[in-house]
């Protein structure tokens, strides 16, 4: 049966996600893992059942400290004027994936300031690019238009091997206290532990060689 809830998901103090409102979470090769109407993942990174919690946190004593900045993202992107394009980046929650500055070195060059030269490609090839970015951290709209540019993704969660969730479709996620972080289609979360922006990803899972296939 369909939840009739909005997915959502639910930092918990020093414990895991709780996942409420039938949120799939899928492999990445879209096998459905999870379709229950709540259910708890892994946040602590030491979960002998990933992605799901199986109580390590308390173990271990996790500390799940969030740090994000709940304000709103605007205040957060840098702003890059192509032509007829617009990008705009927010730092604070990159997960480092590497899809811009592999997939278009001459727009987004890694070690260079500004890193972003949005001149230096199509607006279709840097729209194509940035919607590719798991995190958020890039967006992109036609040129001074308010209205983001984006794909129509499910709301599922997706654990990256070896990395983040990856959860798309707009779903609401919530801090430990109950305050909402502002709503994206694409975002990451940190399923490590060690992230120092938690709830999301920083790539840090990169540096610690975190392993879960």
């Amino acid at each position: 049966m369909e939840s009739q809830l909005e997915p959502t998901i639910q930092v918990t103090a020093n414990g895991p996600y709780l996942v409420n409102g039938g949120l799939e979470v899928r492999r990445a090769d879209g096998v459905i893992l999870e379709t229950r109407e709540k259910y708890a993942l892994c946040r602590c990174g030491g979960s002998n059942n990933k992605p799901f919690c199986d109580g390590t946190h308390a173990k271990i004593g996790f500390d799940g400290t969030e740090s994000a900045d709940h304000g709103p993202i605007r205040d957060r992107q840098d702003r890059y004027s192509g032509d007829g394009v617009t990008i705009d980046d927010d730092r604070s929650v990159c997960a480092h994936a590497g899809f811009c500055t592999d997939g278009l070195p001459e727009v987004f060059r890694l070690g260079q300031e500004p890193w972003i030269a949005a001149t230096e490609a199509s607006a279709s090839e840097i729209i194509d690019r940035v919607k590719k970015c798991p995190s958020g951290a890039l967006a992109v709209s036609i040129a001074d238009s308010p209205e983001l540019v984006e794909d129509d993704l499910p709301k599922c969660v997706n654990p990256v091997p070896n990395g983040p969730y990856r959860v798309t479709g707009g779903v609401q996620v919530l801090a430990a206290d109950g305050s909402p972080y502002e709503v994206r289609n694409r975002q990451t979360l940190c399923r490590c532990g060690n992230s120092p922006n938690k709830p999301f990803c920083n790539g840090t899972h990169w540096r610690i060689d975190f392993q879960a296939p």
